[in-house]
């Protein structure tokens, strides 16, 4: 019996880490992006912070933009993994291209985890992407033009 009740508990255990780690909370979110709605989407995402439900105002005014946005770009064919960067084990970014019929979006989370549990500490999205990959390809950004 000792053993059931050790194995239960080392299987909860791996499981709720799975469950608190940034990577599965943005799968989640592209799961319920695509099966149910973007809104969806973002509502589970912001329910990652307990803090955030202070500010039910600012997460409806992001799904209003959002849904506003989505209304005049197409249909939704994906998205890719841009970057990823950490700041040691405590701060993790990720930015995904998000695909759609008239042009891309791309998507910003932030997370954060104080202790030991990760929460969103911020979600973004732009349009700009396109503008920032023309500035990268200037000559003056190119490493045989730059001074050291």
């Amino acid at each position: 019996m000792k053993k059931l009740f050790l194995m239960a508990l080392v299987c909860c255990s791996f499981s709720g880490f799975a469950q608190n780690d940034p990577q599965k909370m943005i799968d989640e979110f592209f799961n319920r992006y695509k099966s149910k709605s973007p809104a969806d989407a973002v509502d589970y995402i912001f329910s990652t912070n307990k803090w955030m439900s202070e500010s039910k105002d600012q997460v409806e005014n992001v799904k209003f933009k959002l849904n506003s946005t989505l209304k005049v770009i197409g249909s939704y064919y994906g998205q890719n993994l841009i970057a990823k960067k950490t700041v040691g084990e405590h701060l993790a970014f990720y930015t995904y291209l998000v695909r759609y019929d008239r042009q891309p979006l791309r998507y910003n989370f932030l997370f954060y985890k104080a202790n030991d549990q990760w929460a969103i500490l911020n979600f973004s999205y732009d349009d700009g992407i396109d503008e920032e990959l023309k500035e990268a390809a200037k000559p003056y950004r190119l490493k045989e033009n730059m001074e050291y």
